[in-house]
């Protein structure tokens, strides 16, 4: 078949060994790829009862049809594993070259199990690979580890790499690439650290055959001049190649979006202010800093060039600095994105540390920790020395409270009690990100019901219906009223959708942010025709969002989740606000709506995949345990 190489590397670190595993073509044509192919890894070989840091434990990185195409957005890749905020099947995505570079190799993927003895790097180029000695390279930063990599193996390698957090298993521990993009939520780098790989290195000169290379260089130059073109007339200041995500503030300030204070405020003026686009672009030098042939260009390279929190180096994306600015209250913007800053070199993932910060600080304000336990900080609201010290402690799993917060937000509750629950903004172990469900109901259906990665604002990210004012008219989302946002009429059938569309383009491999700029499922289902040859109809792409939907949901299943998960949502989902547009506004009806989303997903009252949609998608051999 074409767009692909039908093949992935599997590497076993307890052997030390590396060899090339050929794939069948149904795999590709049922999973596509990337989130699909982490799942299909650990459907065929991680049985129930394999935990997050047993060796036995797959840790997949894949790319897909669409990856390297030379299309706007098409140097997505993703990765998956058991996870060790959730202890379930989870998948996260990152950009940058790795993907590219990796499928340039002659694999699709990257198979990894086992664990090695001391710690190792391994090295892939031109479809060979050996396991290297990391000793060295052990205990430094996620940074200085890419730099000592490419200083050993040469600098046209692309690397991938974990910080100290990653080594010592802080939970949502993340894996970096090209010091600008990141593998985030999930805990996937204290898995790749669990394993005693600090590093991978790719280098390749293969290209991967396609069906039709004239159609995909038409699709790509047309797609790419329209995306330009529609983010070139937005305002200046709402242009992703101007200061990338950052710009959501300006957005969601006015639709009571943001997360203010542990989740508990409606505004936060100073931080609406100094948090701004036009502050972030001024304050932090901001400079466009895009991944391979992309045209949206939303990375940014920032300078603070004197003081206390000078850096340069990769700038915050809307929900890390949502989280660690608005949710803690630190309206400094330097000081937000240093902290930002030590979390990536640590390898850790911004939104749960956010949460876990401000849940700190919560329960610093409530009495249930004292100055004694935050190693004589003030970890008051607001304040910005304690964030970054904080961010500091936890990356280096500091003894006491900086180690606990380190297990996320739900076991430091558990640990400290006194009612700390109560306001640990978390569901089935992980941190729920930036987007508020006041402000619009769905957020918290996709957060009760996401099976790819738990409570993940990417892997159904249907609030962007009226965040984002995105469309999918293909599957049946086009006109929506504004108003609909805190409606339940229609909110299952859209999750559903978005759960598909989000998988099928993390399984293809492509970048979901091209969809605020105009990018479609006809562009993307064209994509993969021109690149497949399959010739499917957007029917059949949707059906196959929904056999990888239906597979992570039989992992679920397989790793413990029990209907009631469902409905152990955060208390704070049902506090209000009292000022601002969502004022008033809590998710009444949710467990009703949770119980629809089953039936429109062709799920049993337990939320378990009926025999009928097994059957209606072809999948009697996955459900079959």
């Amino acid at each position: 078949m074409k767009g692909v190489w039908g093949k992935v590397l599997r590497v076993d670190l307890t052997n030390g060994t590396c060899k090339a595993e050929a794939l069948p073509d149904k795999v590709y044509e049922y999973f596509l790829g990337g989130a699909g192919l982490a799942a299909y890894f650990m459907w065929k070989e991680c049985p129930a009862g394999t935990t997050t840091f047993n060796p036995a434990n797959r840790l997949t990185f894949a790319g897909g049809p669409m990856t390297g195409v030379k299309q706007t957005g098409a140097a997505k890749w993703s990765a998956g594993a058991i996870s060790p905020s959730i202890h379930m099947n989870a998948d996260s995505a990152a950009t940058a070259s790795f993907g590219i570079e990796m499928k340039e190799t002659g694999f699709d993927g990257i198979v990894v199990q086992g664990r090695a003895e001391k710690p190792v790097y391994l090295v892939v180029e031109d479809g060979k690979a050996r396991i290297k000695d990391a000793r060295k390279l052990w205990g430094k930063n996620a940074y200085q580890t890419e730099d000592g990599i490419k200083e050993a193996e040469g600098t046209g390698f692309e690397v991938v790499t974990i910080g100290q957090a990653g080594e010592r298993l802080v939970r949502y521990a993340n894996i970096q690439t090209h010091k600008k993009s990141f593998l985030g939520r999930c805990g996937l780098g204290a898995v790749m650290g669990s394993k005693m790989l600090k590093g991978i290195a790719v280098k390749g000169s293969r290209n991967c055959p396609v069906h039709d290379a004239a159609e995909l260089t038409r699709l790509n130059k047309e797609i790419n001049r329209r995306v330009a073109d529609l983010d070139a007339a937005q305002p200046e200041f709402l242009q992703f190649k101007r200061l990338g995500t950052a710009g959501a503030t300006e957005l969601f300030a006015p639709q009571g979006n943001l997360p203010i204070r542990n989740y508990s405020l409606a505004r936060f003026p100073s931080g609406e202010k100094n948090l701004h686009g036009r502050e972030y672009v001024r304050v932090l030098n901001a400079k466009p800093w895009p991944c391979k042939y992309c045209v949206m260009q939303c990375h940014n390279l920032c300078e603070i060039k004197k003081g206390p929190y000078a850096y340069k180096g990769k700038g915050p994306e809307y929900e890390s600095f949502a989280m660690m600015g608005f949710n803690t209250m630190v309206d400094n913007m330097e000081a937000v994105a240093y902290a930002c800053e030590l979390a990536d070199l640590y390898s850790m993932d911004c939104i749960s540390l956010g949460v876990v910060i401000a849940w700190a600080m919560e329960s610093y304000e409530k009495g249930v920790i004292s100055q004694k336990d935050t190693y004589g900080l003030d970890l008051k609201w607001g304040n910005a020395e304690a964030l970054v010290e904080m961010t500091r402690k936890i990356g280096e799993r500091a003894e006491g409270l900086g180690y606990l917060l380190g297990e996320g937000t739900k076991v430091a509750a558990d640990v400290l009690g006194k009612g700390s629950a109560d306001w640990a903004v978390q569901m089935k172990g992980q941190e729920i990100a930036a987007h508020n469900w006041r402000a619009q109901y769905i957020s918290a259906l996709n957060y009760c019901t996401g099976v790819a990665s738990g409570p993940n604002h990417e892997r159904g990210n249907s609030q962007h219906i009226w965040v984002g004012h995105v469309r999918l008219p293909e599957w049946g989302i086009d006109e929506v009223k504004n108003e609909e946002r805190w409606s339940w009429e229609k909110a299952p059938e859209r999750n559903a959708i978005f759960h598909d569309y989000c998988n099928v383009i993390n399984s293809a491999c492509h970048c979901k942010f091209h969809e605020f700029r105009g990018y479609t499922l006809t562009d993307m289902l064209n994509t993969i025709n021109a690149s497949t040859g399959w010739g499917w109809s957007i029917q059949d792409l949707r059906k196959c969002g929904e056999r990888i939907t239906t597979l992570q949901k039989l992992l679920n299943i397989r790793y413990g989740w029990k209907k009631e998960r469902d409905f152990q949502y955060p208390k704070r989902f049902m506090e209000p606000v009292h000022e601002g547009p969502a004022a008033g506004k809590i998710p009444v009806g949710l467990d009703q709506a949770i119980l629809e989303y089953y039936r429109v997903r062709e799920w049993d009252e337990d939320g378990k995949p009926t025999p009928q949609l097994i059957k209606r998608l072809g999948m009697e051999e996955y459900a079959g345990e």
